[in-house]
């Protein structure tokens, strides 16, 4: 046990020389241009965060620590040395994206959460003469599962991969037919959760008026095929949408998208998890200045979460984020996010789950940003979210139910240079 402790006290060492290494060198760098690597197509970057969270496993207050996580404290200190690069290459009409992050986690406390983790992308924005266009791509993410829904000891490796395919194409000047096709894929390591493995194909077609202002009215089908591979009832899924969409710029300062479906879900093994329903979405973005801007964010959607003992949940929910540019080397931000999640299908099938589970979630953050180089950014943030819920707790019950809601403080720092 000594010299496993001993190993790790060495490799977080050796991650928070290369954090300082990273911030000493962004004070020294000079205030000129970024070093060019390959006329800038290609920057490479060093990131070292420090974040403190009082909440690692987002368990009540309610809930002894002692006994649900081993330990008399919820709060931990963990550090985090990210290493990558971005790419971004023209060539003719067409444009190669690409982008690849390793990133070191290390827990002051809780030892046994040290991760290490990537997010790798690659797209291919295409153009064929002037009528049509897409995109081609990849992306993968291997990062620690969040303890938000499982509340759980066990930390989860969660891979998830997506593969992407989309077409526009202009038919005539005012009429657009759009298509894609994607897929995801959700691994998850630890043995606990992996019947929670997900595979999902999406199918999407659209037509659309487009008006000389590029304001544009249509209707979309999308279809998505879901399947539990290694759970043991494998309880697939079909679900179809039908509805309108619209994108609209009212001004040169704003823009506004939205969407409202008719969404249609059928379960292979357990239909009385089967959904009927409306679904919408509508984003709008105001930017009235060039140092001020607004987006903002109203839903009514569904989404997967097989892990709290649900088909899935409906999301009822809005999001505010203003940005400020206070001077040319300081912004500030924002996120303001209120939601409330119904857990639909028939959580009765999921023993411990209370029935007709109802969560509310608030989340706010706020970001500052300082650039005193090109290359050189520090950053702090400041986050707290809190959910309540309709379940009620019953310790007795095989398994025990216990008290879902929390309150979680995040702060974090962090230094990041580029070349």
């Amino acid at each position: 046990m000594t010299r496993g402790r001993s190993a790790q006290d060495r490799a977080s060492l050796r991650f928070r020389i290369v954090g300082m290494a990273i911030t000493v060198a962004g004070l020294f760098l000079p205030a000129t241009e970024a070093f060019a690597l390959w006329d800038d197509k290609l920057k490479l970057f060093a990131e070292e965060k420090a974040t403190r969270d009082d909440n690692i496993f987002r368990i009540s207050k309610d809930v002894d620590p002692a006994s649900a996580i081993g330990s008399t404290s919820r709060g931990d200190t963990y550090h985090t040395t990210s290493l990558g690069f971005d790419l971004d290459v023209p060539v003719s009409r067409q444009r190669l994206q690409a982008g690849y992050t390793w990133n070191a986690t290390r827990f002051n406390r809780f030892t046994d959460l040290d991760f290490n983790g990537h997010d790798a992308r690659a797209t291919w924005l295409w153009q064929l003469g002037n009528d049509a266009s897409g995109q081609l791509g990849y992306a993968e993410t291997f990062a620690l599962a969040s303890f938000a829904n499982t509340q759980s000891r066990t930390p989860d490796p969660l891979k998830t991969q997506q593969a992407f395919f989309n077409t526009a194409y202009l038919v005539t000047p005012r009429w657009r037919l759009q298509a894609g096709v994607s897929g995801l894929e959700l691994s998850n390591g630890a043995l606990a959760f992996q019947n929670l493995d997900l595979d999902v194909l999406y199918t999407e077609v659209a037509v659309s008026y487009v008006t000389p202002a590029n304001t544009s009215v249509g209707l979309s089908a999308r279809t998505e095929d879901g399947r539990y591979p290694k759970s043991p009832s494998d309880n697939a899924y079909h679900q179809s949408r039908a509805g309108i969409v619209a994108d609209w710029a009212p001004s040169g300062a704003s823009h506004v998208s939205a969407r409202a479906d008719r969404v249609s879900r059928r379960y292979a093994q357990v239909p009385q998890q089967d959904f009927d329903g409306n679904t919408a979405r509508a984003e709008y973005d105001w930017k009235p200045t060039g140092k001020f801007s607004l987006a903002a964010v109203v839903q009514r959607d569904i989404f997967p979460y097989q892990d709290i003992g649900s088909s899935f949940v409906l999301v009822k929910g809005v999001m505010l984020r203003p940005t400020l540019g206070l001077t040319e080397k300081i912004d500030v931000s924002g996120t303001f996010d209120y939601s409330i999640r119904e857990f639909l299908g028939n959580p009765g099938l999921a023993s411990g789950v209370s029935p007709n589970r109802t969560d509310r979630v608030r989340s706010a953050t706020a970001t500052v940003s300082y650039r005193p180089a090109r290359t050189f950014t520090l950053q702090m943030s400041a986050q707290r979210e809190a959910r309540s819920s309709n379940v009620a707790p019953d310790p007795a019950a095989t398994p025990a139910v216990l008290p879902v809601d929390y309150v979680v403080n995040v702060i974090s720092i962090s230094a990041r240079i580029t070349f």
